[in-house]
């Protein structure tokens, strides 16, 4: 073992539990601004349009994905991430605080404006997330040992998704204590808080440095050999057009909120009590599903995750009454949930240690494209069908995804470019070995 190795395992419970309680706060920060229940509602008070609607998760995943590919060139010679993710991370946090204050200051008289910097702001923080993403995740990789990357996402989403339900519950109290557009602004408010106390969490990471043994050159070179990986590994290929068509599947997620609080007469304390059905379905389900990919292995986990977003889109569509349209969003949860904690690991599977960022990279930039095209598409079959429509078309194409998926893709562990990534991995914890993450003492 070398000594990086070594100092892996030495901080690997320390780092374990500071970057689960960042996702955690981080959690209880987003149930206050969620984007799938507060926001839409806060852009429904300013227009009945469901294509602009629709664009909130657009812009979001996209902000997220699309500046990955571009970040890779760097990110593989940073021998370390962390002072890179806390610079650029602090200004994915602040459009929060400023999104809050604008709520709170601004005259909402011209609608039209009022979208406008509404959707900047989105965007930057979006963006921001974005090119911080493809360091976060190779970092993550990096100080967590490999077998227990699905532990780590499942356990931190789950601890986030038990708080989160305390912020859930702040939200629905300012949302139904103050008028609009006080109880939103109150709402994103209390969310930058949290958000800059995991900022906080994240801080006390250490990650011992590992210097790249890769040459510098300049990123037009390194967006020119990108396609030759492409062509070479054709399972990683394979796994970025299902994921890309599987997108589609979710197109109506952002509907739902707004259908609910509509087909039932429900007020804007609505948002909280769908976001805290979330993330009560997700803190039950994250640890469960993070092991289970951990040992049964990812792929077979994404797979269910497409089944559970149709079933999600089938309930959505039937639900009778407000209490059974609950189960949609427990469902939806628990698509999320998978995704939270296999569809990072799988990734970093497919490669050995050295070329992760640039795998990270295609694995979210070019699947971006489907990112913005799937919620505008439903926005413009909503508009012309009703939301209904979207739900039905939504729950076909996850059935029709996680048929693919399971035929087009092999687990990148049985893959011969899993099997070369054996020599530069960390080396994993062993039956005699065993680690515990969270407790105990690190030796930091």
């Amino acid at each position: 073992m070398t000594a990086y190795e070594s100092a892996i395992r030495r901080h690997f419970r320390r780092n374990f539990t500071v970057n689960v309680a960042e996702a955690a706060l981080w959690s209880v920060g987003m149930a206050c601004v969620s984007t799938t229940t507060v926001l839409p509602l806060y852009v429904a008070h300013l227009t009945d349009s469901a294509l602009i609607i629709g664009l909130i998760p657009s812009l979001e995943l996209i902000g997220w994905h699309l500046p990955q590919l571009f970040t890779g060139n760097l990110v593989e010679r940073l021998p370390r991430k962390l002072p890179f993710v806390l610079t650029v991370s602090l200004t994915e946090r602040v459009p929060y605080l400023v999104l809050g204050l604008f709520m709170l200051l601004w005259q909402p008289a011209n609608q039209g404006l009022t979208l406008a910097i509404v959707f900047l702001l989105l965007t930057w923080q979006a963006l921001s997330g974005g090119f911080v993403a493809n360091a976060w995740q190779d970092m993550v990789a990096k100080i967590i040992l490999p077998t227990h990357w699905g532990t780590f996402f499942g356990v931190g989403s789950a601890v986030g998704a038990l708080l989160g339900v305390g912020g859930a519950l702040l939200s629905r109290h300012l949302l139904s204590s103050y008028p609009y557009p006080r109880d939103f602004a109150y709402s994103y408010l209390a969310g930058s808080f949290f958000f800059m106390i995991s900022w906080a969490a994240i801080a006390l990471t250490v990650e011992p440095a590992k210097p790249s043994s890769k040459p510098v050159i300049p990123l037009s070179a390194y967006l020119a050999g990108l396609p030759a990986i492409l062509k070479r590994d054709a399972n990683f290929r394979a796994f970025l057009l299902v994921r890309s068509f599987g997108t589609f599947a979710g197109m109506g997620s952002a509907f739902m909120a707004v259908h609910a609080a509509q087909r039932y007469h429900l007020g804007d304390e609505a948002a909280a009590l769908f976001t805290a059905t979330m993330l009560v379905s997700q803190a039950i389900l994250n640890p469960i599903l993070g092991r289970l990919g951990d040992r049964r292995g990812h792929k077979t986990m994404i797979g269910a995750s497409f089944t559970l977003q149709a079933l999600a889109m089938v309930v959505a569509a039937l639900a009778p009454s407000s209490t059974v349209f609950l189960a949609a969003f427990a469902l939806k949860a628990a698509s999320d949930a998978v995704f939270m904690t296999s569809g990072m690991p799988i990734v970093f599977q497919f490669c050995a240690e050295p070329d992760r960022p640039t795998y990270i990279g295609l694995a979210n930039t070019l699947t971006a494209p489907p990112l913005i095209i799937a919620p505008l598409l439903g926005g413009l079959l909503a508009g012309a069908s009703g939301y209904l429509a979207v739900f039905w078309v939504s729950a076909i194409l996850g059935a029709v995804s996680a048929v693919m998926w399971k035929l087009a893709v092999t687990d990148p562990r049985e893959c011969s470019s899993s099997a070369s990534a054996e020599p530069d991995s960390i080396v994993p914890a062993t039956a005699e070995e065993p680690i515990h993450p969270i407790g105990g003492n690190d030796n930091a």
